[in-house]
């Protein structure tokens, strides 16, 4: 295995269309990291350059030190999943594992023994007579899986392999991959729009917007500590709440204030926006559904100050309940609560907010200003 490289990497299509603008981060050897980003952001772009299936415009790509910009996909020594499995629907599940093997002129007996190995670990070696239309997609995700562990590559490169199946078949797929990187170690990078399998599959996370990255970072720093207002918004489901105000000092304390709310800074964050000069600055306040708590299940912490607002709708999960809110200015958020004693639509509350759970985006940048 190995690890990859990109440095300051650019791809600009015909028109001027930029697809991909100073991408630099590095994949270590046996790491999973995940390029995250909505439909458009080069996520797949950039996938397909590390592979060689796009030219770079500039940069440079290296995988296990080695510049490859120059060298074509077949001399990369990487494997590719796509979100379409690929198979030759005339061969039988062995003949497609095996076809890149022959290929390479690999010796039959090295070839029977790396795709048996291969469907061992996927638990599909019943199948190895099959064609592709007997199975079923999770099936064929599997073999389209095998073709690639045969190869014993040094990069995995997953692109959406998940998108076409069920959400169920998802899950169970998502944690096949889980079990076979730790099974294997391999250096693997795997592209999605999906923040929930970024989440459970990265080890790193690489979270883009129109082309260039926001933040690399590992999952849970991702979601507790986001560099901008893009990142924070993205990350959970349902996402951040965002309320557009000011910074006033009034007596020492820092609050926010807009036609609904008047909310003291905790001292931790206020320190940081005094060091950023942040004092009279229009702002965005972000704040999480589950640290937005129902006055009867409020924790008793220090910094808990309370927000009247109206029920509007009431979204039952079974495992949690989802609370939708106005106030009387129009400040729209949502809450996520326990899923019993939820409230009517309707209902007038004084919600509790955690303040040590804030952050404070500035208006004009978006930069997160409390990290």
């Amino acid at each position: 295995m190995a690890k990859v490289d990109l440095v300051k990497v650019t791809k600009i299509f015909e028109r001027g269309n930029v697809g991909v603008k100073d991408a630099t981060f590095t994949v270590e050897d046996g790491e999973f990291a995940v390029i995250l980003g909505p439909s458009g952001c080069g996520k797949t772009t950039t996938l397909r350059l590390i592979a060689g299936l796009e030219k770079v415009t500039s940069g440079e790509i290296y995988i296990g030190g080695k510049l490859v910009n120059d060298i074509p996909p077949k001399d990369r020594d990487i494997a590719m999943v796509f979100q379409n499995y690929a198979l030759y629907p005339h061969m039988s599940v062995f003949d497609n594992m095996a076809f890149g093997l022959k290929m390479r002129k690999v010796p039959k007996d090295e070839i029977k023994k790396r795709v048996e190995e291969a469907a061992k670990i996927l638990g599909i070696e019943h199948l190895l007579d099959r064609k592709p239309r007997e199975l079923s997609g999770g099936q064929r995700q599997r073999v389209a899986l095998g073709r690639a562990i045969v190869r014993h590559p040094k990069v995995f490169l997953f692109d959406e392999p998940l998108s076409n199946l069920d959400a169920k078949m998802r899950v169970k797929m998502r944690a096949e991959i889980a079990k076979l990187h730790q099974r294997l170690n391999a250096t693997s990078i795997y592209v999605t729009h999906d923040q929930v399998e970024a989440m459970t599959l990265g080890d790193k996370i690489i979270l883009m917007r129109a082309g260039e990255i926001q933040q690399i970072d590992d999952p849970l720093n991702l979601y507790h500590r986001p560099v901008n207002k893009f990142v924070a918004g993205f990350i959970g489901s349902p996402p951040m709440n965002f309320f557009e105000g000011k910074l006033q000092e009034e007596g020492g304390t820092i609050y926010f204030v807009n036609d609904d709310f008047k909310l003291p800074i905790p001292d931790s964050k206020a320190q940081k926006l005094k060091e950023k000069d942040a004092t009279g600055k229009e702002v965005y306040l972000g704040i999480r559904p589950e640290d937005i708590y129902l006055p009867d299940i409020s924790p008793k912490e220090n910094n808990i100050h309370s927000v009247k607002a109206r029920v509007d709708f009431v979204e039952t999960l079974g495992n949690e309940i989802l609370v939708y809110y106005n106030t009387e200015h129009g400040n729209a958020f949502i809450s996520r609560i326990p899923p019993y004693n939820p409230p009517q639509s309707g209902d007038v509350l004084e919600l509790h907010f955690n303040m040590d759970k804030i952050h404070i985006f500035d208006h004009e940048t978006e930069m997160n200003l409390t990290v």
